[in-house]
């Protein structure tokens, strides 16, 4: 099965959501399972930045947006990998992630990260470059990872 869906998808799945400890989990499970890399985007910023407060307060934000679009354009460029990312970073760098990745967005657990209508303006935004909306209702991995996989299959459960 899961060589099936490996054949059929595009080279990455891009996890987007704002539980930064659960998609982290969430994309290490997936990339276990399905075979394939990770990598987390604010991580990997932050390591290129080596030290983001003290490069902001020398170089200032222009300098950190440059970088952190240099980065996240690197890293959709990567195959086979799952993509841990932040949802104002997808945002600020969406037009990177149109092509040769599935775009998934992992709605919080119970909706406790804001508002309801926060979050549906903030999914609508979503609507041109998500595959897949994901509905995080257990706090579960492996539920999501389970509709995950139906998505990717076209399966509506």
């Amino acid at each position: 099965l899961i060589s099936i869906i490996r054949w059929s998808m595009k080279p990455n799945l891009v996890i987007i959501g704002f539980e930064k400890e659960f998609n982290k989990k969430l994309c290490i499970y997936l990339a276990d399972k399905l075979d394939m890399f990770f990598v987390d985007v604010k991580e990997l910023i932050e390591y290129d930045l080596v030290n983001s407060r003290e490069a902001l307060l020398r170089c200032g934000k222009e300098y950190i947006e440059k970088e952190e679009r240099k980065t996240v354009r690197n890293v959709s460029e990567y195959e086979n990998t799952v993509v841990n990312i932040p949802y104002d970073i997808f945002v600020n760098n969406r037009d990177f992630f149109k092509e040769n990745n599935i775009n998934i967005f992992i709605k919080p657990y119970k909706s406790g990260y804001a508002d309801d209508i926060v979050l549906e303006d903030r999914m609508a935004l979503l609507k041109n470059y998500c595959t897949l909306f994901i509905e995080n209702s257990e706090n579960s991995v492996e539920s999501c990872y389970n509709k995950i996989l139906n998505g990717l299959k076209g399966d509506k459960k």
